[in-house]
């Protein structure tokens, strides 16, 4: 606990390792969301609206600044780059761990509509559409690995009893 400016103790929060198991909670549940809304509105008679190819961009981009930017923060913990700021490494740290639920998000929620637009594969305009929301969705899935191994980059093993003993002596 921490005491603030005005004399309250307030709790200090931590940044929790990301599991896959909560990654695959994120993307199960806008994977049902989106397969039951896209099965709904198609049941009411409206046209599959196509993604844009945009969002796999973007995706893809993103993949890659939480790779590089975990690589920078994985050289700062292996001591290969001693200027890093720490606060700059958390930072980091954080948005591997957001990259990483936006890619399990849209993964799932591009997986959810594919699946609702597979039913109609005969139909050539909703396959075009289909098609476009599995490529968005492997774009999430390279977004929330990519980031999961940007996260993993930017842990640090906790202090051994020796090391907690010699900065207590100091």
């Amino acid at each position: 606990m921490a005491t603030s400016r005005s004399g309250r103790t307030r709790r200090r929060l931590a940044v929790t390792p990301l599991t896959w198991q909560r990654l695959a909670l994120a993307a199960g549940a806008a994977a049902a969301v989106a397969w039951l809304v896209s099965i709904v509105m198609a049941d009411r008679g409206n046209s599959p609206m196509p993604l844009p190819w945009t969002l796999t961009v973007v995706t893809l981009t993103l993949a890659a600044v939480s790779l590089g930017a975990g690589w920078e923060v994985r050289e700062f913990v292996r001591g290969k780059k001693p200027g890093l700021n720490a606060l700059r490494a958390a930072r980091i740290a954080v948005l591997a761990q957001a990259s990483a639920f936006t890619g399990a998000l849209v993964a799932g929620a591009c997986g959810g509509y594919a699946l609702a637009l597979a039913v109609d594969w005969s139909h050539a305009p909703r396959r075009e559409v289909a098609i476009t929301a599995v490529i968005a969705m492997l774009g999430g899935v390279a977004l929330m690995v990519a980031a999961w191994i940007a996260e993993r980059w930017c842990r640090v093993d906790p202090p051994s009893n020796d090391d907690a003993a010699e900065m207590e002596a100091a």
